[in-house]
């Protein structure tokens, strides 16, 4: 495999040990996800806060429309969705990656 320029230790050919090393290949791809989780948990609270601001804003502004039981009851659905979706990306950047 030849790799741009910049990359490996011989001008970007593949080394004599039959391949690239994983340090290049990681900086020729960018910033690993296993060192984000603090990026997924953030992301997860400000998606709930929107949500919870969108509940409060159809209960107080359109009550008619939205009744607090019912806001209440999308609220609840709508953080299990949230939790599971965190709970699967966190899942998945935290499997190692399986190497022949």
């Amino acid at each position: 495999m030849t790799l741009p320029k910049g990359y490996g230790g011989s001008g970007g050919r593949v080394s004599s040990s039959g391949g690239s090393g994983r340090d290049d290949i990681e900086r020729m791809i960018g910033k690993r996800v296993e060192n984000m989780t603090g990026i997924f948990v953030m992301g997860f609270v400000l998606a709930w806060i929107a949500t919870a601001g969108g509940v409060y804003v159809g209960v107080t502004v359109y009550p008619w429309a939205y009744p607090l039981p019912s806001g209440l009851y999308a609220l609840s659905v709508l953080t299990v969705i949230e939790a599971l979706g965190l709970f699967w990306i966190l899942k998945i950047t935290r499997e190692k990656p399986m190497r022949p």
